[in-house]
């Protein structure tokens, strides 16, 4: 188990007890939107990653979806 801490605008946040690959995950992703776990992040770049995580979300319900079309 992994614990996370990122800090934004000046106020730190933690989560404790993440599965090591999902800590892992969320580390490399927000890394890749600009996010840094050792530095005050703007709320910007913070936003910025969750636009990130909901296109992707986005992208792969529709996939599912257009899979499940195809199987009926």
């Amino acid at each position: 188990m992994k614990d996370l801490a990122l800090t934004v605008n000046g106020i730190r946040f933690k989560v404790r007890n993440l599965d090591d690959d999902f800590a892992n995950y969320v580390e490399r992703t927000l890394e890749k939107s600009g996010v840094l776990f050792n530095r005050d992040n703007p709320p910007e770049k913070l936003f910025n990653a969750c636009l990130q995580l909901a296109a992707q979300s986005y992208a792969y319900e529709k996939e599912i979806e257009e899979i499940i079309r195809e199987e009926k």
